[in-house]
C-alpha cells in the first residue's frame, strides 16, 4: 500500500465460545496492524446467546448472536472463524461460502461424520465415504462463491515449519530437498471441551482430535516439497492405524490425575504413505501425566530437522512452591507449577495461532493469496482420519485413500506457494 491509500478495517466474525474461539480471538489481537490496516471483532455466536454475550464483553466484541446464519447477514465479515463444535463445522462452512465471506477460517479438524447428527450408526468405511461426500459439497460451495478456506491447522504455522519450508527452498537448487520421514506427537490428559468423549459432537478421540495436529505439517510439507521440485503437491496415498481405549480398561485409581474417556479413543497411531513412497509416522494420545506434549521430526535428503514445541528448554524455571505463581500458566494443561518446569512465553505465536490468523488477514488483503494451509489440507486430512479409523476397525491393514487424494482436482492456485512463507531463519 501506498502512504495515500484510505484505512482499511476487517471485520471478524468467530463462531464458538470455547477454548478455539478464546484463543482466536486474543490472537487476532497479537497480530502487527500494517500498513493501514485494523482488526474489528465484530460478532461472536454461541447456541447459548449468554455465552456469546460474556464472549463479547471479554474481548471487545462488537454484537453476540445465537444463530451463525444472522451473525453472517449483519456482521458482513472479510474473515468468519469457525471455532465451534466439531459437529457444526461443515454446516457453518457451507453458510459462510453462501453468504460469500471472503476468507473461511475453519478448525480442525474439518468435520464429523454427518450420520451421527442423523442418529445413524455405520461402519468406519460408510463413515469415511459419507463424510468425504459431505466435505467435497462444502469444498464444491467455498470454490463456486469465490471464498478461501484456509484450514487451521496451527502446527503448519509454527517457527520450525516455516523455518524447514525455508531451508527446502535453499535445497532445492542444488537437488535436494525431499522429506523422508516424518514423525510427530500431540498428546496431553484429556480435552478440555465438553464434548470430546461424545462421538456425535467431537467425531472421535485421540486419532481424530490429537494426532490431526502432527498430520498437518507432515502432509503440508509434502505438499510444499512438491511444489518446490516438480510444481504439483506430492499426496497421500494409503494409511494404516490403531485407535484404542487404554484408560478405560484399567483400575480406577489409574485414572486420578486423567479425564478417563468412555466413548472415544485415547490412544492413536497413524502411518501414512505418500505416492512417492515416503512416510509419516503420527501419535496423539490422552496419556500425558505432566501437561501438553508437542513435537515434530523431519528427517529429508539434506537434514534432519526437530521441532520440540512443547515443552522445550528454551526457558527453564524452579519454585519450590506452585502457588508462588499466582494465576499464571506455565505452558497449556501443565497440572502443577512446582519444582521445575519449562515455561512457553508468547504460547499463541509459539503455537503457530498468530501466524495463521495472519496469513487469513493477508488472503482478506490480497486478492491473489491464498491460505498456505488450505482445502486441498483439509481434504488429505479427512482422508486420512476416516481411512485411520477404517484400518483401526479392520485390524490395521492399510487402506487405499488415492481415490479421494488423487482423485479429486483442486485449482492450482489453492496448493501451498512455499515462496511466499515468510523467512524466519536469519542471513548473514
Amino acid at each position: 500500500m501506498t502512504p495515500d491509500t484510505p484505512h482499511q478495517t476487517l471485520r471478524v466474525a468467530i463462531s464458538g465460545t470455547g477454548f478455539a474461539g478464546d484463543f482466536t480471538a486474543r490472537a487476532f489481537q497479537m497480530i502487527p496492524h500494517k500498513n493501514r490496516v485494523s482488526i474489528e471483532l465484530a460478532g461472536v455466536t454461541s447456541g447459548h446467546l449468554g455465552n456469546a454475550r460474556q464472549f463479547a464483553g471479554r474481548h471487545g466484541v462488537g454484537e453476540a448472536f445465537e444463530r451463525h446464519s444472522d451473525m453472517l447477514e449483519a456482521v458482513q465479515p472479510h474473515i468468519d472463524c469457525i471455532s465451534c463444535a466439531n459437529h457444526a463445522h461443515a454446516q457453518y462452512a457451507m453458510e459462510a461460502a453462501e453468504a460469500g465471506v471472503p476468507v473461511i477460517v475453519l478448525e480442525k479438524p474439518p468435520m464429523i461424520w454427518p450420520g451421527y447428527l442423523e442418529g445413524r450408526e455405520g461402519d468406519a468405511e460408510t463413515r469415511k465415504a459419507e463424510s468425504m461426500d459431505v466435505l467435497h459439497e462444502v469444498l464444491e460451495a467455498v470454490e463456486a462463491h469465490g471464498s478461501k478456506l484456509l484450514y487451521a491447522e496451527n502446527f503448519v504455522y509454527v517457527d520450525g515449519v516455516r523455518a524447514l519450508t525455508m531451508l527446502m527452498r535453499e535445497a532445492e537448487p542444488r537437488d535436494k530437498g525431499k522429506v523422508l520421514l516424518q514423525q510427530g506427537v500431540c498428546a496431553h490428559q484429556g480435552s478440555h471441551a465438553p464434548a470430546y468423549d461424545t462421538p456425535e459432537k467431537s467425531g472421535g478421540g485421540a486419532l481424530f482430535n490429537k494426532a490431526c495436529h502432527p498430520l498437518g505439517p507432515a502432509l503440508y510439507l509434502k505438499q510444499v516439497e512438491g511444489m518446490l521440485r516438480e510444481g504439483a503437491p506430492v499426496r497421500p496415498v494409503k494409511v494404516s492405524a490403531v485407535a484404542m481405549q487404554v484408560l478405560k480398561h484399567q483400575p480406577h485409581a489409574s485414572g486420578e490425575y486423567f479425564r478417563v474417556m468412555q466413548q472415544v479413543d485415547d490412544y492413536a497411531r497413524l502411518t501414512v504413505v505418500f505416492e512417492d513412497n515416503t512416510v509419516a509416522e503420527l501419535t496423539g494420545h490422552d496419556l500425558s501425566i505432566g501437561g501438553i506434549r508437542n513435537s515434530f521430526s523431519v528427517i529429508a535428503d539434506f537434514g534432519q530437522y526437530d521441532m520440540r514445541i512443547n515443552p522445550n528448554d528454551g526457558n527453564e524455571l524452579f519454585l519450590p512452591d506452585a502457588e508462588l505463581a499466582g494465576g499464571v500458566l506455565m505452558r497449556e494443561k501443565l497440572p502443577t507449577a512446582q519444582g521445575t518446569s519449562f515455561p512457553v512465553p508468547r504460547p499463541f505465536h509459539a503455537h503457530g495461532y498468530v501466524n495463521e490468523l495472519e496469513d487469513a488477514v493477508r488472503c482478506a488483503l490480497e486478492q491473489d493469496r491464498y491460505p498456505q494451509s488450505g482445502a486441498m489440507l483439509a481434504w488429505d486430512t479427512l482422508a486420512v482420519l476416516m481411512a485411520g479409523y477404517e484400518s483401526a476397525e479392520k485390524g490395521s491393514p492399510f487402506i487405499d485413500i488415492s481415490e479421494y487424494t488423487l482423485g479429486r482436482d483442486f485449482s492450482p492456485e489453492v496448493a501451498p506457494d512455499p515462496l511466499l512463507v515468510e523467512e524466519v531463519l536469519e542471513r548473514p
